[in-house]
């Protein structure tokens, strides 16, 4: 059996790949929603202090090198802390799961495949996942540090065709809603970086552990680029009360873009890479669910149990009634959850065991746990 771990490039790619398919989505406009013109602003501020963040949360890892946030949460609480954060986070990964590929589906069906049940284009995403993951975590990680720079690509292109449309009156205001809503109320933005969550779950599997350190730094420093690029595109284009209706912001801008008369369906082509995207993406959650599933139950063969959650995904994603419910599933319920996993579960339990950590081995802040072995397969 090939066995392989997690190098710096790979581990960003797992976790920016998140704010990818959000941004294609509706990430820009929940921004933009809080805060208006000072958006730009707002990004700049929540990446500084994710960046500090980032910091504490690696600083806080150096004495568990071995372990991952339910490895931790054991040492702290025992196996029903271990148990009650695994089963809620793995909830939480299916209602975000659900919710995105229900949204993206939504978008296809009415843009490109209006006569295609719904449930046929889940399914089919829902398969080609499935069989992914049955090659193993190696295929997964692989596959997604090769999609993922093509989906940044992507980006950066349809960010670039509408430079000569920016209007810098539009960024007016440079408060935008207010200070209050720019630097307080806009702290809840900090949602954005969901995808570090998934930086408490990778230290067992690093090639490196030195490479936790870029992994979380990098990851900070590419999001926020990204961040800044499409909300600045979305307000120097276009007025904000016209890209507040639409499906996706993103798609509003390659819609409007010039590309010249050789090509009459240029946003197919990048709604292809966003496919892609959304593959990839759902792919890295599964193999994060199954990993944390194993964890919880010990079994031998996790991988068997891909279709079990591919078929729980289905049955949530068919919650909302329609792109309202979805948009407001986006907008409150999974803002909020991420701020409180992030802010309220996994930083606190991390300070708390450094805490006990600190009181059994005060001459000694050595990692304590396995021996780092584990590896993917």
């Amino acid at each position: 059996m090939n066995y392989s771990k997690i190098g710096t490039i790979e581990g960003i790619c797992l976790i920016v790949i998140i704010i990818f398919n959000h941004i294609v989505l509706n990430l820009p406009q929940s921004i933009t929603d809080s805060c208006g013109s000072s958006s730009v602003l707002n990004v700049l501020y929540i990446s500084f202090f994710m960046f500090l963040l980032v910091l504490l949360i690696i600083r806080l890892f150096k004495n568990f090198q071995t372990q991952d946030i339910l490895d931790i949460a054991e040492y702290l609480g025992g196996k029903f802390l271990k148990y009650a954060v695994g089963i809620t986070f793995s909830l939480f990964l299916i209602f975000t799961f659900s919710t995105l590929l229900r949204n993206f589906s939504e978008i296809l069906k009415i843009v490109y495949f209006p006569y295609v049940p719904m449930g046929f284009i889940v399914v089919l995403f829902l398969i080609v996942v499935v069989v992914i993951n049955t090659f193993g975590k190696k295929t997964v990680i692989k596959a997604n540090a090769i999609i993922t720079p093509i989906i940044a690509l992507s980006l950066f292109i349809t960010f670039l065709l509408v430079g000569r449309s920016f209007s810098f009156e539009r960024i007016l205001p440079i408060l935008g809603y207010g200070v209050k809503e720019t630097f307080l109320t806009g702290l809840s933005n900090l949602f954005a970086f969901n995808g570090i969550c998934y930086l408490f779950f990778i230290m067992p599997y690093l090639e490196n552990k030195g490479d936790f350190k870029k992994i979380g730094i990098g990851s900070v420093v590419i999001i926020s680029i990204f961040l800044v690029l499409a909300i600045g595109s979305l307000l120097l284009t276009f007025p904000f009360v016209k890209f507040t209706e639409a499906l996706s912001p993103v798609y509003l801008i390659i819609k409007t873009a010039k590309f010249g008369t050789f090509i009459q369906r240029p946003e197919a082509l990048f709604v292809l890479t966003w496919i892609l995207s959304l593959l990839s993406y759902l792919s890295v959650g599964l193999m994060f669910l199954l990993i944390i599933f194993k964890k919880l139950t010990n079994v031998a063969h996790e991988r068997a149990m891909a279709p079990c959650f591919a078929t729980l995904i289905y049955i949530a994603a068919w919650i909302p009634s329609g792109m309202a419910d979805i948009r407001f599933f986006e907008s409150t319920l999974y803002k909020y959850s991420s701020l409180i996993f992030l802010f309220g579960i996994f930083i606190p339990i991390l300070l708390l065991a450094n805490i006990k950590y600190k009181k059994k081995h005060p001459k000694n802040m050595v990692s304590e746990g396995g021996d780092g072995n584990e590896k993917l397969s």
